[in-house]
């Protein structure tokens, strides 16, 4: 009996860790899955089901980082979808994963993918004119600058930077042509990128560098690269709503 009792209890604490991550795991999955779903449907209440997702695991989690990460990219998910409609509660979202980013990298300082997120964000933050820009500004290039630092071929490195070079204007670094470089590169790192063992590891970003390439090639007056771009992208993810029914119909437009 007493035996017994002591292998019942080994047993018990041997997988105590396993069953209490189990939840977060499994949290971190169906945000994952929901937020991709979201995404390509461009449905912002699945992309909010799934920053709440992300955000029981930052708030249960010994190690959140990575939690805090996905809230953070919810987060700039849903803010670019609603920013022309809905301008505050996008302000509320840019500046929470602001704060999210900030725990990520507190936590682990060398994570590139925090840093160009991060920069992103404070550009979002920049688009209110010339003193949002002069405020915000110097962040959103500091966090770039380490991004490149730490991580100089990672595709959403060069993805998001590619962003900040279009978004910008000529006096303040803006460049097309090198913004469309940096995607044509993105697009062979993310093409060449072998598969990864860490689930929550990001993946994100392909289809999006073949958008960016297509909104940097109908600004510059060349609808037919921008229209095999907009094709790509939605070759990579099938029904991406952005470009499907965005970026598709303003081209024809134009």
């Amino acid at each position: 009996m007493r035996t017994a009792l002591m292998i019942a209890l080994l047993f018990l604490f041997s997988t105590a860790p396993l069953a209490q991550a189990q939840p977060a795991d499994s949290l971190m999955h169906h945000g994952l899955d929901v937020l991709e779903r979201g995404v390509t449907a461009g449905d912002v209440d699945a992309m909010q089901q799934a920053r709440a997702a992300f955000e029981r695991v930052a708030t249960a989690a010994d190690d959140a980082a990575q939690a805090h990460y996905y809230v953070a990219l919810a987060n700039y998910r849903i803010a670019t979808r609603i920013l022309d409609s809905d301008e505050d509660r996008a302000d509320a979202l840019i500046d929470d994963g602001i704060d999210r980013l900030d725990a990520a990298i507190e936590a682990q300082p060398a994570s590139a993918e925090a840093h160009a997120l991060l920069s992103t964000l404070y550009g979002l933050k920049a688009r209110g004119g010339m003193f949002s820009g002069m405020r915000y500004g110097p962040r959103a290039d500091g966090a770039i600058e380490r991004a490149q630092q730490l991580a100089p071929e990672n595709p959403r490195v060069l993805l998001l930077h590619a962003v900040s070079l279009l978004n910008k204007p000529s006096r303040w670094g803006g460049d097309r042509d090198g913004a469309i470089a940096a995607l044509n590169r993105a697009i062979q790192q993310f093409e060449a990128a072998p598969p990864s063992d860490d689930a929550f590891q990001p993946r994100w970003g392909h289809a999006d560098a073949y958008a960016w390439l297509g909104i940097a090639h109908m600004n510059g007056g060349d609808p037919a690269q921008a229209r095999a771009a907009f094709e790509q992208a939605l070759a990579v993810r099938p029904g991406y709503s952005w470009v499907e029914s965005g970026l598709l119909p303003q081209l024809a437009a134009k």
